[in-house]
């Protein structure tokens, strides 16, 4: 079980004596199957929450009703980091399973304690946060600023080809008839092509 824990960058500098001193506090594994709840929204973030094993979606609720898909991780990936320490810990977004997966709920307070008498995990801890405020003030841009067309642009170019419309209309938080029809029209242009890898930039 220890190895859980080292494959995330945080911890494989830890020994295994390390780990064990820090799992001498709460903690529990979970196993979940795919569409099972993690987190709820308006739960409190009361836990380091380590996903180990299979994948998980986090979704949010958009004005129009719509669910948006914020993200989606495979482990080994923390979930949450940003409210683990927060003021407001409430978290925001809903977190089901994509798959069987395994996830570690470890006392925060025994965390932060274990951080506090090994700096190197600090320093990857905080690496972890400012990564995800990078990844969420993109996001939040991308939603504010940028037109439809020049999102789908975006996904294409990070992902490679938009290969399941339907995925990628909850990932953009868009209607799939929207998505289409802008598709449609960067083909037209000449900017995305349709190929067996799916629809990609146009070279």
């Amino acid at each position: 079980m220890i190895e859980e824990l080292q494959r995330f960058e945080m911890f494989s500098s830890c020994t295994e004596t390390m780990l064990e001193e820090l799992l001498k506090s709460s903690y529990r594994r979970k196993a979940y199957k795919a569409g099972d709840m993690v987190v709820r929204v308006g739960d409190t973030c009361q836990w380091l929450m380590l996903l180990t094993e299979g994948g998980i979606e986090a979704r949010m609720g958009a004005q129009s009703g719509k669910e948006v898909v914020i993200e989606r991780m495979q482990a080994p990936k923390i979930l949450a980091p940003a409210f683990l320490f927060a003021t407001d810990n409430t978290i925001p977004v809903e977190v089901t399973m994509a798959t069987d997966g395994v996830v570690w709920l470890i006392d925060r307070e025994a965390f932060f304690r274990f951080m506090t008498a090994h700096p190197e995990v600090l320093r990857k801890f905080l690496e972890v946060l400012s990564d995800r405020s990078h990844f969420l003030s993109n996001k939040v841009r991308s939603f504010a600023v940028k037109s439809l067309r020049d999102r789908v642009l975006d996904y294409v170019r990070q992902r490679g080809a938009i290969t399941n419309v339907a995925e990628a209309a909850e990932m953009l938080g868009v209607a799939r008839p929207s998505l289409s029809r802008v598709i449609a029209e960067l083909q037209d242009e000449g900017l995305l092509e349709r190929t067996e890898k799916g629809i990609v930039i146009k070279r």
